[in-house]
């Protein structure tokens, strides 16, 4: 009968002991799953996002080819287009759609503005873009990151950029694009600060010597005709040196 009583308590005590146990282990299991779960949260969140379509767009219809990716990076003297203005893209890019917008002729003698007219309009005037398709576009470079400043193959004198800070000034450039040509105006205004100093001799050069005149051009040509070659190269170097990635 001791023997039997022992017995039976022993098994009450290692029933106990399993019933406080099992509520402890249940528990545990259940904290993996929720730490396991939580980890596997950033992974998930990475599959469902998705690429803007004014990205792909971008992509598609070849914009990378001369632009860049994400807008940055362009080649030859086009222009850096990331966190450009939404509605000054929209209408620069409708403009050379429409035939508006002329530039002067590139390496190939061919105005730099026709090889995006040709890859955005058919040999029969046909858009090959929609008027919704520029805004997404434009609506998405607006948001991307701007470009570092393009280096030099040659290091630029401190006193020219100096002297190109002045130029800026003297020549009224600031009653339209800003104190430093990062703050434009109007939103039809491109930032100049931090562009490409070859796109940008191009444009005034094109602007004061009425090859292009959309848009509002025509309000920049009074203030350009009073600036030489020398000038302009003074201008553009002092701008494309300004580093807009740290505003």
């Amino acid at each position: 009968m001791r023997y039997f009583g022992t017995q039976r308590l022993i098994w009450l005590v290692a029933a106990a002991m399993f019933s406080f146990a099992l509520p402890a282990t249940t528990a545990f299991a259940q904290t993996d799953k929720a730490e396991g779960e939580e980890a596997a949260a950033p992974k998930k969140a990475k599959k469902k996002k998705k690429r803007d379509p004014g990205q792909k767009l971008y992509m598609r219809r070849t914009c990378v080819a001369c632009h860049g990716r994400n807008g940055i990076g362009a080649i030859q003297d086009y222009p850096n287009v990331a966190a450009q203005p939404e509605k000054y893209i929209i209408r620069q890019v409708n403009d050379i759609i429409d035939g508006k917008r002329s530039a002067g002729p590139d390496e190939t003698g061919n105005p730099r503005t026709e090889g995006m007219r040709g890859a955005l309009v058919t040999s029969a005037g046909e858009r090959r873009i929609t008027k919704d398709e520029v805004k997404q576009i434009a609506a998405w470079l607006a948001k991307q990151p701007p470009a570092p400043p393009l280096t030099p193959e040659e290091p630029i004198d401190p006193a020219r950029l100096e002297q190109g800070a002045a130029d800026y000034k003297k020549g009224k450039c600031h009653t339209c694009h800003g104190p430093d040509g990062r703050k434009p105006k109007s939103k039809l205004y491109p930032i100049i600060a931090g562009q490409k100093a070859a796109y940008i001799v191009a444009q005034m050069t094109d602007i004061r010597d009425g090859v292009r005149k959309n848009a509002q051009s025509k309000l920049m040509k009074p203030f350009l005709k009073k600036i030489d070659d020398d000038m302009i190269g003074r201008i553009a170097d002092y701008l494309s040196q300004i580093d807009r990635t740290q505003d």
